[in-house]
């Protein structure tokens, strides 16, 4: 890159450079007008100049920013994640035009001038909301794998927005180091072994990681300071808590995945009830290759090898791509465990005689656009979620597909 915009620059005839609003490993962010909206907006390109990472991984990088952010947006947003409003070039360089969080201010920031947090209270409720927003990540197939104070914007009214998505997921979850997965950023002590080391380890990248940085996030907000070891109890560690979030963030931070809390759904469950139990669990029994999982609410079954980030189970397909990344989750409402569709080709589910197909919007908009109607013999469009009871079968694609999953609840 031989062209680094200024103050004043306009962007594809449109978006007009004001403050410069800071540097990372990988891009560079100015305040900007939008011209034609009058809109205070970020907007942000590759760090070629000053970066310490190799330009190529820069651009990777960029990339898989936007993949995530389009990804995002497509699926609606959330009020925790900032908005993606366009991408735009300017002399051949990428430029991205993303949500100013006015009136925020970085969690490290916010320490910085405020010092810890004493009240529990406020701490469980800026945890309960960053699950959320990792929630809403996880089933559109996204693991954050960068979550540090400083990509967390909080407003006045305490609530805090996820920024920066340059090291959300896409890469390889094994750790391959050939898919990228090298760059400072996903160093510090906010990360867990998996991400942090994931040049030299096989396990698993999944949403469990990002429930690692959430708990590290926790006892930042209660101490200020966050030790790089491992199943940390914030009280040994000098932080005035209340005993259930000394647990929950204890639980959080293991250094294996199986230890944590499985997903930032069962995270944000713990931290309603104030209580580190895990909550109630099902078993499914995968009839044709003869083996029992156990689940959670937010697990998820899908394809083995796969794009994107694995899902909790995941199965290989035994007639190629069919069964997505993510095909279904499982979660709990009011008691009742529930299945919720999040493929493109659509999940059955037989309750007593029948079957019922269980199908995603995304699913819905696939079929209407190569002509099919998704609606069954009566007329009727089928339900992305459905709920579930003891002995119902889950069938993947279709019952004849032969990947079948007998569903039991444990016993209360």
């Amino acid at each position: 890159m031989t062209w680094e915009p200024e103050s004043g620059d306009v962007i594809a005839g449109r978006y007009e450079l004001g403050e410069f609003l800071g540097k990372g490993g990988f891009a560079k962010a100015f305040r900007a007008r939008d011209i034609e909206t009058g809109e205070t907006v970020a907007v942000k390109y590759p760090n070629y100049t000053e970066s310490q990472n190799d330009p190529d991984i820069i651009e990777e990088y960029f990339k898989k920013e936007v993949g995530s952010l389009e990804r995002i947006r497509r699926a609606g947003g959330h009020e925790n994640v900032m908005d993606y409003y366009d991408q735009v070039t300017e002399r051949d360089v990428p430029f991205l035009v993303v949500q100013l969080i006015v009136d925020g201010i970085e969690l490290d920031e916010v320490i910085d001038q405020h010092g810890p947090i004493d009240d529990s209270e406020q701490v469980r409720q800026i945890g309960i909301d960053l699950c959320d927003a990792m929630g809403f990540l996880h089933e559109n197939e996204i693991v954050y794998r960068d979550l540090k104070p400083e990509n967390v914007m909080l407003t006045p009214d305490i609530t805090p927005t996820l920024i920066d998505f340059n090291t959300a997921t896409g890469f390889d979850a094994t750790g391959d180091p050939s898919s990228g997965n090298t760059g400072t950023t996903i160093l510090g002590p906010f990360k867990p072994r998996e991400v942090a080391e994931a040049s030299r380890t096989d396990v698993r990248q999944g949403p469990w990681s990002d429930v690692y940085s959430i708990g590290k996030i926790l006892l930042f907000l209660l101490k200020g300071s966050v030790p790089k070891k491992d199943g940390v109890n914030p009280q040994n560690f000098g932080a005035d808590c209340e005993d259930y979030l000394a647990e929950i963030v204890e639980r959080a931070t293991q250094t294996h995945y199986r230890d944590r809390y499985r997903n930032a759904t069962v995270l944000k469950q713990v931290l309603e009830r104030r209580d580190p139990t895990p909550p109630a669990t099902a078993s499914v029994t995968y009839i044709q290759a003869d083996r029992q999982f156990t689940v959670e609410p937010g697990d998820t079954i899908g394809r083995e090898g796969a794009n994107g980030p694995p899902a909790s189970i995941t199965i290989e397909d035994p007639q190629g791509e069919y069964i997505s990344s993510v095909q279904v989750q499982f979660d709990i409402e009011d008691g009742d465990w529930y299945l919720h569709d999040r493929s493109l080709n659509g999940t059955f589910v037989q309750k007593g005689a029948g079957w019922q197909r269980v199908l995603s919007t995304p699913g819905r908009d696939r079929l209407r656009s190569e002509g099919e109607d998704p609606t069954d013999r009566h007329g009727n469009v089928p339900p992305e979620s459905v709920e579930l009871t003891d002995g119902d079968l889950v069938s993947l694609v279709h019952p004849t597909y032969g990947v079948t999953f007998e569903f039991h609840p444990e016993e209360s």
